[in-house]
């Protein structure tokens, strides 16, 4: 019969209602709550980093580049500005971002998710970075003018807060650059004719040309076809479509119709 052993203090170990030990739950709750404070600190860390580029870039220091034997002249240029802040606003946004995340799951934090935290600010970095090039390619919806004679304060603040709304939102900018990739990149083809086929074989070409099967529907018929023959698709043969988008299709009942 399971019994419950003396919790503490006495060398013996903490057991539960089954008799099964809790020091390794215990072990584990302590190692999620050690690395949830290590995420934090190298967040708050990374925050510090971007903030100290920041203000560097900012003047016209250009610290980091100097120690990585650049050409500080060639950095001073508006175009250079305006991109530098954009990357280093994502890695801000990322920073804070993932303090805001470990605060909200400090009591449920799992250490398999650390590498999340690890990457947030450098994802910031690079999608800010991909937001900036596409607003500011001949793709972008919006246009307009963007060469560096355009390019003042208004404009550095702009690309700033995109910067940093791309960092510190980055699950949606996922999402909004899914759609935009789809859309730059959407490849059209033509329906396939099932008319005739055996289920199977119509499931099977639509596959071949990266198409779903949509809804089956049982048609009642009288002219012989075997049942599970196409009788019917939609969109029809040849029509244009999407890949990845479903075709409907109408296969002969067998018996009554449904």
């Amino acid at each position: 019969m399971a019994f419950k052993k003396s919790s503490n203090g006495t060398g013996e170990k903490v057991s539960n209602g089954n008799g099964q030990s809790k020091l390794p739950l215990m072990q584990e709750k302590d190692t999620d709550r050690r690395a949830a404070v290590r995420c934090t600190l190298y967040l708050l860390l990374m925050l510090a980093l971007f903030g100290w580029l920041l203000f560097d870039t900012w003047i016209g220091n250009h610290s980091l580049a100097g120690i990585l034997k650049y050409e500080i002249a060639q950095l001073d240029n508006k175009d250079f500005r305006v991109v530098a802040f954009t990357i280093i606003a994502g890695g801000l946004g990322g920073a804070v971002d993932g303090i805001r995340s470990t605060m909200n799951y400090a009591d449920s934090f799992n250490r398999k998710h650390q590498w999340k935290y690890i990457c947030l600010p450098w994802m910031g970095c690079t999608l800010a970075l991909f937001v900036y090039a596409l607003l500011h390619s001949s793709m972008a919806v919006l246009g307009g003018n963007v060469s560096s004679g355009s390019v003042g304060n208004t404009q550095v603040l702009a690309n700033f807060t995109a910067g940093a709304l791309a960092g510190f939102g980055s699950k949606d900018v996922f999402i909004w650059l899914d759609d935009k990739v789809h859309k730059i990149f959407q490849v059209t083809d033509k329906v396939p004719n099932v008319k005739g086929k055996p289920q199977e074989v119509a499931v099977s070409r639509l596959r071949a040309a990266k198409l779903e099967l949509g809804e089956v529907s049982s048609i009642q018929q009288n002219n012989g076809k075997p049942a599970g023959t196409v009788l019917d698709q939609s969109p029809p043969p040849d029509a244009p479509i999407d890949r990845g988008q479903s075709v409907d299709i109408a296969v002969a009942a067998n018996g009554n119709a449904h």
